[in-house]
């Protein structure tokens, strides 16, 4: 009996590749599925994604504001963002904050800052420098902030800029803005560059002239000086009278010292 020898086909070597290329592949997703379990942190999972908006990140940092929500942010199934907007808005210099859900795991925060109105001096220091809150700044809605560091007073420093003199007495400084804003309407033209409240008003008015307004009826005594000083301006020369000193607390008149 005689038997057919099978005629047994040689694969080729792309044949072969085909052969394995499955078993390959599963064998590396098996690899990097294994990988990321061993890698895997389920406190990742839970982290928060926050998107910032800050109108003026020379006066707050985002890294500041990061931390201090930090505890309230670290798990997006415990979010409070009323408690998020509270403490953020703790921050000196943060009006408001608007705090919304974007998704489950992310939140959009729109930091609103304060905006600055004039440099503040506590004019206690003048006497002594050890104390605190010697300088600052005051905002327009009438807040005095006296940050440790004063990057925005280095930064942006004016011979332009408005300086308030007060104590850091916060009863006393509620008005001072406004006090200002008022001696400056009543002034139109002529610009306030320095204003000094104390147990007496006194006002600098560029480019160098000083008006002692004490401390009562200022106001009527401000409309007194402009008149006098128009006046005056019919014979004195004005660089003569932009370098005097108007004292205005007398009833019937005033002195005038030239410097």
């Amino acid at each position: 009996m005689k038997f057919k020898k099978k005629n047994k086909r040689k694969l080729s070597i792309g044949q072969h590749l085909k052969r394995w290329i499955k078993p390959l592949l599963l064998l590396l997703v098996l690899l990097v599925i294994s990988w990321n379990v061993y890698q895997y942190n389920p406190s990742e999972l839970l982290k928060v994604s926050v998107n910032w908006t800050i109108d003026r990140t020379h006066l707050v940092g985002k890294l500041s504001l990061e931390k201090k929500i930090e505890p309230l942010a670290n798990e997006f199934y415990q979010l409070d963002l009323h408690d998020i907007k509270h403490e953020l808005e703790l921050h000196p210099w943060v009006l408001e904050a608007q705090v919304k859900r974007l998704f489950l795991d992310a939140i959009d925060i729109n930091i609103i800052t304060h905006e600055i109105a004039a440099h503040w001096q506590n004019i206690a220091c003048e006497q002594d420098q050890s104390k605190d809150n010697c300088r600052g700044y005051v905002t327009t809605t009438g807040l005095i902030i006296t940050p440790k560091n004063l990057f925005y007073h280095q930064q942006e420093e004016s011979s332009d800029a408005i300086e308030l003199h007060s104590t850091y007495d916060l009863t006393k400084n509620d008005s001072l803005l406004n006090e200002y804003q008022a001696y400056q309407q009543i002034l139109t033209k002529m610009k306030i560059k320095k204003f000094v409240k104390s147990n007496i008003d006194s006002l600098s008015i560029k480019p160098n002239i000083t008006v002692i307004l004490g401390y009562n009826q200022q106001q009527q005594r401000l409309e007194n000086f402009i008149k006098i000083y128009a006046k005056l301006r019919k014979k004195v020369p004005l660089k003569k009278l932009n370098k005097a000193t108007y004292d205005m607390r007398y009833s019937k008149g005033f002195t005038l010292k030239y410097q």
